[in-house]
């Protein structure tokens, strides 16, 4: 009868102690020295000498100048065939590395693939940016905006047929890169 008292207790410690490593950390721990083999303070030079054979122009959405090169590596753990196939560096407002851009190949497997990955590390992310107006969404960005200034993007576009033709994940130093005009979101059950 003794055993019988003390074997719930057991069990739920047991499962409380298997379960902890299950919580989601933080986008700052994580990236809090930068991204990529870079820290945040990298300059121009830094970022062409860690990754020769890219290109400079300027980023459409936010008009800073962006810096592109090939790059085949491993994200987030993701399983191999979700390797990076382009890294793209923002400069920021000081002139030094503002975020981190991972391309990956734009199908809806790596699309599902980096979602998943982003929300078991960080937990649910907390606004999305979308084109409103459009029937079918051409264009999404799930933001992790908790950890600002530090913050994590997934963001995602479709072709006119509705499959994906950009699937990234995006890390920044400076949230107004990315987080203008995000909308807060909640996953939180109504009334809670």
């Amino acid at each position: 009868m003794t055993r019988s008292r003390f074997l719930p207790l057991i069990t739920g410690l047991t499962l409380l102690a298997c379960t902890g490593g299950a919580f989601a950390g933080s986008v700052a721990d994580q990236f809090r020295g930068g991204a990529f083999g870079l820290s945040w303070s990298a300059d121009r030079s830094a970022i062409q000498a860690k990754y020769p054979g890219g290109k400079w122009d300027k980023d459409e959405l936010v008009g800073t100048d962006r810096y592109c090169a090939p790059s085949r590596q491993l994200l987030l753990k993701l399983p191999a065939q979700h390797q990076t196939k382009e890294l793209c560096f923002l400069m920021g407002a000081d002139k030094t590395m503002g975020a981190a851009t991972a391309r990956l190949e734009p199908s809806l497997p790596s699309l599902l693939a980096v979602v998943n990955r982003s929300r078991t590390m960080f937990g649910d992310f907390d606004a999305v940016k979308r084109d409103e107006g459009a029937i079918q969404s051409r264009y999404t960005f799930m933001l992790w905006l908790k950890d600002a200034p530090i913050i994590a993007v997934v963001s995602s576009a479709n072709g006119d047929d509705g499959a994906p033709n950009l699937v990234a994940f995006s890390v920044a130093d400076e949230a107004s890169l990315f987080a203008k005009d995000a909308d807060k979101v909640s996953n939180k059950p109504a009334g809670k």
